[in-house]
């Protein structure tokens, strides 16, 4: 009886244990089909759901909140979000993320033209000397990060580009596949200049949240599941392209 006490004893002392370590993560969600959107109180997406798992093999939990990502950026900075998912890093960004790569693809960008702007756009010098949206807080490309020109005009929503577009309010507007491209497509001419390279898409943990701790776990647990192949079914789930796997 004395022996089966003790056993109960330590099991209940393990749960405790367990329990007391176990950390609940905030990470913002954001909608951004096909590769993450928001559903009722969880994020769904490849690499939520690969997050997800990664944090819950590790022992934790993710409380998701749909906020949106120019604020998620802002609350990384003083710790208030624990967990970023699916992004691109830059200088500016890495003062304040720890950073874990979990693929790489080929981004390109390109631009559209409004109907009142009748010359051709062949190069980065001659985006220099026009009026090109943007929207804020995004990443677009290096080359385009470090663009001369003090005509750059962003804002918050595409739609707010679409209609400055359509008005002649701007020249360009700059998009890719990663920031709907498809909204300009059907309604405005696409110049002939594009930004092809290369684009490592990132999971980062923000320097001062509590999540900072545990960065070499989730990111040698990342690492794993990158080298043994097991990243590829959340989106082969989902119908997507695999990430390229670099390793540097």
């Amino acid at each position: 009886m004395q022996k089966y006490l003790k056993l109960i004893l330590f099991y209940l002392i393990a749960i405790s244990s367990f329990q007391s370590s176990s950390e609940t993560f905030t990470s913002h969600c954001r909608d951004y089909l096909p590769d993450l959107f928001f559903d009722g109180s969880t994020c769904v997406g490849p690499v939520p759901e690969l997050v997800s798992d990664i944090v819950s093999e590790l022992g934790h939990n993710i409380k998701w909140l749909k906020v949106p990502w120019i604020r998620t950026i802002e609350d990384a900075k003083h710790g208030n979000v624990d967990l970023l998912i699916r992004h691109s890093m830059t200088q500016e960004r890495k003062i304040f993320l720890l950073p874990i790569p979990y693929g790489y693809y080929t981004r390109t960008l390109s631009f559209y033209k409004s109907p009142m702007f009748k010359s051709e756009i062949s190069s980065y010098k001659d985006l220099e000397v026009v009026n090109v949206g943007a929207i804020r807080g995004n990443f677009y490309s290096p080359r385009f990060s470090t663009l001369n020109s003090n005509e750059l005009i962003f804002v918050g929503k595409n739609k707010q580009l679409l209609r400055m577009l359509e008005k002649g309010r701007i020249d360009v507007v700059v998009t890719s596949e990663s920031h709907s491209i498809m909204l300009f497509n059907d309604r405005f001419e696409k110049v002939t200049f594009e930004d092809t390279f290369d684009n490592p898409l990132y999971v980062s943990i923000p320097k001062n949240s509590k999540a900072s701790k545990f960065y070499k776990d989730i990111a040698n647990l990342m690492l794993e599941y990158r080298k043994n192949g097991k990243i590829d079914q959340y989106f082969e789930r989902h119908g997507l392209p695999v990430p390229e796997q670099i390793y540097e």
